[in-house]
């Protein structure tokens, strides 16, 4: 196809890059708001600018006696029900100031203690804002999570945590304030903060179905994977109300989210609807957009869902097994029109077409079974063939600017795409990339990859630094991670290039905790163990929070030697060698 399009380019190619130079002549250098100007009331911009309606003013809403839901003040809802006895607190928002705006405004409803905080799943925007609840450090509440919640943590700060964030901040627009941000989908924005106020669960549910009492309050935590794997829906049997967490939402359901996470069990998550549906609650209260009432219209909006996410799952499977590649399936897979128009399933977050190439990937992994995607060309080798079948640089860039005036915006960011590769000093090329990514995110109705290309048009032009972590928060997050995910998380951090031939195992021994760790670099991997080896060649002795400030970058292992903050056998230059062979972001 990529062959096809460029057929005839070279032949044209001085008439459309004269054209493409008067484009260009006073061209100025776009900032994010007058940018978008030209692109305005395009049909996907106009429905998210409606669906914003959905939590646009932070309000608290009562659903019922006893149960409260603050709506608009952060990404995620907070949920406040009544006890006899004092507050529980489901979910807390992803971080402490909004945490605090939500308390002070449940704190104008009641004045009763907070006995316990209980986390649906993972999430930041459920977690994140721990802190601002605790009222009483000394006698904090306590928070309750199905007991696979600790490993999702473990997974999400030290694995692939970095470039997670990096994407999600894309995917959330939080650096499109007043530039093209409308809303992140499922709420209003994301907030950002550099303070983790996330507090580790210290109740774990013992089953996956447990009824518990807290404050005078009978509650039933159902495991419900459907988004996470660890999602707990909330069952108050009294009163007829349901919390299901973020298993449904109004909005097409996020079965593979572009931030980067694994693809969504589909089928546990119908099942999980089913379980919900069943329990035929009267009040519904999700974690995302307002509540709901009405068992038959609660039932029947739990039985589209379900039947969207059964209805792209098993179609996928149909045509993959028909042997068709995920693009051909991705044509095929549209939900029929009694979905597709429901209210509940509009593409405000998840997208079909995303979701198609999650279950793909979930059944057949990243082959398609096309032979050309077995040892695909590198992208800067294809990139370079494309440029110059095209003609050459000039050339390629004159056929992406023809492509963008006849509105083929995708093939104009390719083409474009390609000649940077090649060539990333090329200032024509730069702005039909950008323009193309502003044209194609402002017609998204999913604000997630709206936001997205938006995003990275502010990056690729510069207008906003590099994202990345803060330093605070990383140093934040080291502060209060259990000292095993730190260690853990060494292993995938370590600069294979430079350890060839290494072979020495490095004890580190923290007397105040009483903990210790083996870390033996071997064939440029990393072994982790929790006790101390024989035959080690550097032992290392400290207590464990000078440490976390080697991790944090708040302090170098040379100065705390100096001060006798530490002790290690084996020599002070060993053991920074040692840690020199890790990357520390």
């Amino acid at each position: 196809m990529i062959w096809k399009a460029l057929i005839g380019v070279s032949t044209t190619a001085v008439i459309v890059a004269m054209v493409t130079r008067a484009w260009f002549v006073g061209q100025s250098r776009h900032d994010g708001a007058n940018a978008l100007k030209e692109w305005s009331n395009k049909p996907g911009e106009e429905k998210l600018k409606n669906h914003t309606k959905e939590f646009n003013n932070p309000i608290v809403r009562k659903v019922t006696d006893g149960v409260y839901v603050a709506i608009g003040f952060a990404l995620a809802n907070s949920i406040m029900l009544e006890a006899p006895e004092g507050l529980i607190i489901v979910d807390v928002t992803e971080t402490v100031e909004s945490g605090r705006n939500v308390l002070k405004a449940f704190r104008e409803i009641s004045d009763k203690p907070i006995k316990a905080l209980i986390y649906t799943h993972n999430h930041a925007d459920h977690t994140c804002g721990a802190k601002a609840f605790i009222e009483d450090p000394a006698n904090p509440p306590d928070i309750w999570s199905h007991y696979t919640l600790p490993t999702q943590f473990k997974r999400v700060f030290t694995v692939v945590n970095h470039i997670t964030y990096i994407r999600a901040m894309r995917q959330f627009g939080v650096f499109l304030e007043g530039r093209g941000h409308l809303n992140s989908g499922i709420g209003p924005r994301l907030g950002h903060s550099v303070e983790f106020g996330i507090v580790l669960p210290n109740r774990l549910m013992s089953s996956n179905d447990e009824t518990i009492t807290i404050a005078g309050l009978t509650l039933r935590l159902i495991h419900v994977p459907g988004e996470t794997p660890d999602q707990i829906c909330v069952w108050i049997p009294e009163k007829r109300v349901l919390l299901p967490a973020d298993d449904i939402y109004k909005a097409f359901p996020n079965l593979y989210a572009i931030r980067g996470t694994p693809p969504r069990n589909t089928i546990d998550w119908v099942n999980s609807i089913d379980k919900m549906r069943h329990l035929r609650p009267q009040f519904l209260v999700p974690s995302h957009t307002k509540p709901l009432e009405g068992v038959e219209f609660i039932f029947k909006i739990f039985t589209d869902y379900r039947d969207a996410i059964q209805f792209v799952h098993d179609q996928t499977v149909r045509w993959i097994n028909k042997g068709l590649y995920p693009d051909e399936i991705v044509e095929r897979v549209h939900l029929p029109d009694n979905l597709a128009f429901n209210p509940f399933l509009q593409e405000f977050y998840g997208t079909v077409a995303w979701s198609v190439r999650g279950v793909f990937d979930s059944y057949i992994g990243w082959f398609s079974g096309d032979p050309v995607d077995l040892n695909p060309l590198s992208p800067r080798d294809k990139a370079s063939r494309i440029v110059k079948l095209a003609g050459g640089t000039d050339a390629a860039v004159a056929a992406a600017m023809e492509a963008f005036q006849e509105d083929d915006l995708q093939w104009a960011l390719e083409l474009s795409s390609s000649v940077l590769i090649t060539d990333a000093s090329n200032a024509k090329a730069q702005e039909i990339n950008i323009k193309a990514l502003q044209g194609l995110g402002v017609r998204q109705t999913s604000p997630n990859a709206r936001n997205y290309y938006l995003t990275r048009a502010l990056e690729r032009s510069g207008e906003i630094p590099t994202i990345a972590p803060n330093p605070v928060q990383r140093s934040s997050l080291v502060k209060i991670i259990p000292v095993n995910y730190i260690m853990d998380a060494l292993s995938r951090r370590l600069k294979a290039e430079d350890a060839i031939g290494v072979n020495q195992t490095l004890v580190l021994h923290f007397p105040d905790t009483n903990t210790t760790f083996s870390l033996h670099l071997r064939n440029c991997v990393l072994e982790v163990t929790d006790y101390e080896v024989d035959g080690w060649d550097i032992k290392a002795t400290m207590d464990e929070q000078i440490y976390r400030e080697f991790a944090a970058k708040e302090r170098s292992p040379g100065v705390a030697y100096a001060k006798g903050d530490m002790t290690v056998e084996g020599g002070i230059l060993a053991f920074r060698k040692f840690m020199n062979y890790f990357d520390i972001e």
